[in-house]
């Protein structure tokens, strides 16, 4: 089978997911027989096997595969975003996986993990110490070009509808109508590549727009954002069947939302990244059966008190927020969002948190706390979140740490994985209790926290904690040390900015799974006077005269290296 694979490494390896699952010679056999009927029916081996390899696919991940279609060649795809479109297209369901405690998400994956076993789909994982992301397998996937060509052909032979355009000027409307003209469009993908010539208005034919199910719309163009107004681009209100939209990086002239978004009452996902946009409209209340809205990339968007209206929505991302609109607004999470399995940077100058406690379906969640009523209400509400699986809290400066217990709650919460303090803590950290064996914490980063005494005994004994960043002035003590034995699963760590620190000890069996790649430490050099290195010989090599670090240490007057 090699050999008629014309010992291609692609084609071998899809042959390779092809036999994955068959256990007995006589299956080889019939695939034997298969593969080459396969093979010697197209003109290329490769084709062959690849469409041998769709052929053999389950039914209910061959639209899963078309769908790919819609993105380019070796284009990096966000494996969650995927997950989100396929659910929105209607391709996952509960009925092949006998699991009912899995979410659609979940069922997404495993849908992945099946083409990518196939190795018809290429996939990146995700790092160990990515806590927002630690429950998913994926990071991202792509499509070779040669399996990309496959999925168009297959895609256009099954009538599947994928269309994928890229605007590189000229007249937008006539690249469309003749790509339409050809085929019935029901995924279709605009990609712009130069500078509109003319203004902005793309002409959709009713026989065009009715059948679309899924659009994607973005901006190539680097350091450009395109602008349209809201009525230019696309009448949206004839998009009847639309479920899946994505605009990236246009700005929305007026700061408002194109006409007609808000009548598509079949979208089940909408997707505005890094588009420049003011306020969404309280008649977004009208996508009753919107499963995700994601908002996310963007800067100071309101959002209406309207979300509780929206009855079927799972996962909701807000912006980002700075300090322009505090105090005019706040967008309260209340009755009708129990059922929400993803919530993200919400912020509590612009969020209340009355009803946190009764979302109990959350599995990823990311906060931004900026005073104590809001952080005591959220970590009580985190208690008892026994779905969660990513969980992330920042506590700002305007949180007060110094003399109360929620710091001892938040190291020692069993459903917080990720913390990030930039308030003072002085002595508060070493007056806190012994109880860490509850501790799920994962991620732990500090700024400016001003910590008097060396904090790595206690945080040393934290039994999850994968990676640890302490920056500017975190820590304001002169001494640190490692003790033996401790970060016993720390695989990432950071010092910077830390000038007071004048000795840093690691004794030995302290951080024993520590990445030499992933040890980044910046410290005042100008400061020692003395250095001594034990048993670091990558170090060591930076800091000898012929290393990429001895201009930093050559004024150092006694440098000892031992081991």
């Amino acid at each position: 089978m090699v050999q008629k694979c014309g010992y291609l490494p692609l084609a071998i390896s899809v042959l390779g997911g092809v036999l994955r699952n068959k256990n007995s010679i006589v299956e080889w056999e019939l695939v034997n027989v298969d593969i080459k009927e396969a093979i010697y029916s197209d003109e290329k081996q490769i084709d062959g096997v690849l469409n041998f390899s769709y052929e053999t696919l389950p039914y209910y991940l061959k639209p899963c595969f078309l769908f790919m279609g819609i993105f380019n060649e070796d284009q990096t795809i966000h494996a969650m975003h995927l997950y989100r479109m396929w659910i929105a297209q209607g391709m996952i369901s509960y009925k092949n996986v006998g699991n009912k405690e899995k979410t659609l998400i979940d069922i997404a994956e495993l849908y992945l993990s099946e083409l990518a076993y196939r190795s018809i789909v290429q996939v990146e994982f995700q790092l160990a110490y990515d806590v927002a992301n630690r429950t998913r397998k994926y990071h991202a996937c792509k499509l070779h070009d040669v399996v990309c060509e496959l999925c168009l052909k297959l895609g256009k032979m099954e009538d599947f509808g994928v269309q994928s355009l890229e605007y590189q000027g000229g007249n937008l409307s006539t690249l469309l109508r003749e790509a339409s003209s050809h085929m019935k469009i029901q995924h279709l993908a605009i990609r712009f590549r130069s500078d509109v010539e003319h203004k902005l208005t793309v002409a959709f034919g009713d026989n065009t727009s009715k059948h679309i199910r899924s659009f994607q719309i973005s901006n190539l163009i680097k350091s450009k954002i395109i602008e349209f107004s809201p009525q230019s681009i696309v009448d949206f209100q004839k998009f009847k069947l639309l479920r899946d939209l994505v605009i990236m990086i246009f700005k929305f002239a007026g700061g408002k939302l194109p006409r007609g978004i808000t009548n598509l009452v079949h979208l089940r996902c909408l997707r505005l990244e890094e588009c420049e946009l003011a306020k969404l409209p309280s008649s977004i209340r009208n996508l009753v059966y919107m499963d995700t809205l994601d908002l996310r990339s963007f800067m100071d968007v309101e959002v209406p008190n309207v979300l509780k209206e929206m009855l079927h929505l799972k996962h909701l991302i807000f912006p980002f927020y700075g300090n322009e609109k505090v105090g005019k607004y706040r967008v309260r999470l209340d009755g009708g969002l129990d059922g929400l399995e993803t919530l993200l940077h919400v912020d509590s100058r612009y969020h209340e948190f009355r009803c946190m406690d009764r979302m109990k379906n959350h599995r990823r969640f990311a906060a931004r706390i900026h005073d104590n009523e809001s952080l005591s209400a959220i970590m009580n509400a985190i208690m008892n979140w026994n779905k969660i699986v990513v969980c992330r809290v920042y506590i700002e400066d305007s949180c007060d740490l110094i003399g109360e217990q929620m710091l001892e709650k938040a190291l020692t919460c069993p459903n917080l994985h990720d913390l990030g303090i930039s308030s003072k803590l002085g002595k508060a950290l070493a007056e806190c209790g012994s109880d860490l064996m509850s501790s799920k914490l994962r991620l732990l980063d500090l700024f400016g926290s001003e910590i008097e005494d060396d904090p790595m005994g206690i945080l040393g004994k934290r039994p999850c904690l994968i990676r640890l960043r302490l920056y500017w002035e975190s820590f304001v003590g002169e001494e640190m040390t490692f003790p033996a034995n401790s970060f016993l699963r720390l695989k990432r760590l950071t010092l910077r900015s830390l000038p007071k620190l004048r000795e840093w000890r690691v004794e030995l069996g302290a951080m024993p799974l520590l990445s030499k790649s992933c040890l980044e430490i910046v410290l005042v050099w100008r400061l020692f006077q003395r250095l001594v290195i034990k048993r670091m010989p990558e170090l060591r090599k930076r800091v000898l005269p012929s290393g990429q670090d001895f201009h930093k240490v050559r004024h150092v007057s006694s440098i000892i290296i031992k081991g």
